[in-house]
């Protein structure tokens, strides 16, 4: 079988939760066709060098206000046009490289009309701050998700799970499915080399604000601590600077690896990396992106579960979180990565039953 899987660059958040999806279908004989744009493309080339990982238009989303709706008022234009612009690329690469089905992670003009399609997303509702765009937004969330075959959630379906009310709403007709939690890191907290593993990510220019606020607080404590910029394109040096080491870019497998020797992350609450979080148990620091009311929901909703240590931007202070972390349970549910649910969920959009059960023997 042949998949068509295009990836939204923002932040490398969604590059990061499709890998492991694609490694599994790539390990069970399928081609696999990726696309996305910026860093999540580099990421994606980096991490499949042996892959073809086509460029598609960027959303070019900034966070310039703090004020959500005036980025959104801003960037809709643009954003309605790329989502054009992928459809009909969409449509020239199903018919070129002859698709036999599309797995979308967020981009919403990924869809054709002849052959099978799913949605890979979190963001069943979004919260801006303003009900009048919730409600606007929402509605035109729901009119793009009506053009894929089904909706695939990386979360549990079970109360209590990461997503809450994000997820928790009714798409019908089109029916959605939960994956659980997506996530290939391996690592486990241990009392190791680093008091804390800052991991930087997210859109310009807050990404650049939080990599300076973290790493100033950060050099005046106490004990060592490791910096991961996330910046796949940026020059593989490592800088060491006082008790910091700061990694420009860390594939899955390194990060994983740096993540053995700590027990702490701090980190921006995207989706992404409360699974990965969820799934190797470390204790978090979360400050979420300003503005970005879905990370300022999961952040708190995560802290009022007794999950995470939560604070905004403009009042972090690392010296307190860092004792105020000691006190914390870990984020939502620590499972393995169910490869075999991402295999039946691509025989069942595909209606290739008889297929699932051939792998299922053979392997």
């Amino acid at each position: 079988m042949k998949i068509f899987f295009p990836v939204l660059n923002w932040g490398l958040g969604h590059a990061s939760r499709s890998l492991p999806l694609i490694r599994t279908y790539l390990a069970h004989g399928h081609e696999v066709v990726c696309a996305s744009d910026g860093e999540a493309l580099t990421m994606l080339r980096k991490e499949l060098p042996d892959q073809m990982v086509l460029q598609l238009p960027g959303y070019d989303i900034l966070y310039e206000s703090r004020f959500m709706p005036v980025n959104m008022l801003k960037h809709a234009p643009g954003m309605l046009k790329t989502i054009k612009t992928e459809h009909e690329l969409t449509k020239a690469i199903v018919a070129h490289h002859h698709i036999d089905c599309i797995i979308s992670d967020n981009r919403y003009g990924c869809y054709h009309s002849g052959i099978p399609s799913a949605l890979i997303t979190h963001q069943l509702q979004v919260f801006t701050g303003q009900r009048l765009m919730d409600m606007y937004i929402r509605r035109q969330i729901r009119s793009w998700y009506k053009k894929f075959n089904e909706i695939w959630i990386p979360d549990h379906g079970a109360h209590g799970n990461i997503t809450g009310d994000l997820t928790g709403i009714d798409t019908a007709p089109v029916p959605k499915y939960y994956l659980g939690v997506i996530s290939e890191l391996t690592s486990l907290p241990s009392v190791g080399k680093y008091k804390a593993v800052a991991v930087i990510s997210g859109p310009e220019p807050q990404r650049s604000n939080f990599e300076q606020l973290v790493t100033s607080q950060l050099s005046s404590l106490e004990g060592q601590f490791a910096i991961v910029r996330g910046k796949p394109d940026a020059a593989e040096d490592i800088d060491r600077a006082g008790n910091l080491t700061i990694f420009p870019y860390l594939t899955r497998a390194a990060l994983s690896l740096i993540l053995s020797q700590t027990q702490i992350v701090i980190a921006r609450s995207g989706y992404t990396t409360l699974m990965d979080l969820a799934k190797t148990g470390h204790k978090a620091i979360l400050c979420p992106t300003p503005g970005q009311y879905e990370q300022i929901y999961l952040a708190d909703r995560l802290a009022n579960l007794g999950q995470c240590v939560y604070t905004r931007q403009e009042n972090l202070n690392l010296r307190n979180a860092m004792q105020e972390v000691e006190k914390v349970k870990t984020i939502g549910y620590v499972s393995e990565l169910e490869k075999d649910l991402f295999i039946e969920r691509l025989y069942s959009l595909t209606g290739h039953q008889e297929k699932e059960q051939a792998y299922k023997v053979a392997i």
